[in-house]
């Protein structure tokens, strides 16, 4: 339902733009972004500025997992009828959500979003505006890619664990 998912998105923003979500997620990114050759600082900087990024793109506003995102079809549209169990439904949800990090489109628009609210300038200014737009357009596309392959790994805990989901 509707509502299933809104409180599902609202937990999993919460949980992912929480200090213990950025480590987890930062787990995950730092050997892929520390291996992609990028410029100096880049690893020594990554957990604070992931931080703050994870801060932003999974709020539980309008973040990638926030129901306004996650649960848009679902609650628009009156004629989706339910047919696979509910844990089944919550991890479809949810990885095809999180799989959807590595298209293109999607990190091209969340680079967009953070450059209109000004992220470098306002919530992460340890770093110059313009070296800080830069990771922006290399960190983004690198640890979405990577976290979009990770649903696997944790949706079904999510899902059973923290939704108590039903089969």
């Amino acid at each position: 339902t509707c509502e299933d998912c809104s409180r599902m998105g609202t937990k999993l923003s919460e949980m992912a733009s929480s200090p213990e979500g950025a480590v987890f997620e930062l787990d995950y990114i730092t050997p892929v972004i520390c291996a992609a050759g990028l410029e100096d600082g880049v690893c020594e900087d990554l957990p604070g500025f992931w931080s703050a990024i994870a801060v932003n793109l999974f709020n539980a506003q309008d973040g990638w997992y926030a129901p306004v995102n996650l649960c848009e079809r679902i609650c628009n549209d009156t004629t989706i009828s339910v047919k696979t169990p509910p844990c089944e439904q919550c991890m479809n949800i949810l990885k095809f959500s999180t799989m959807d990090m590595a298209t293109k489109s999607q990190q091209d628009r969340v680079i967009s979003l953070f450059m209109e609210r000004n992220f470098c300038s306002e919530q992460y200014n340890q770093i110059s505006l313009e070296v800080c737009t830069e990771r922006l357009k290399t960190v983004i596309p690198l640890a979405l890619d990577t976290l979009a392959y990770t649903a696997p790994f944790w949706t079904d805990g999510f899902c059973r664990r923290d939704m108590e989901c039903i089969e």
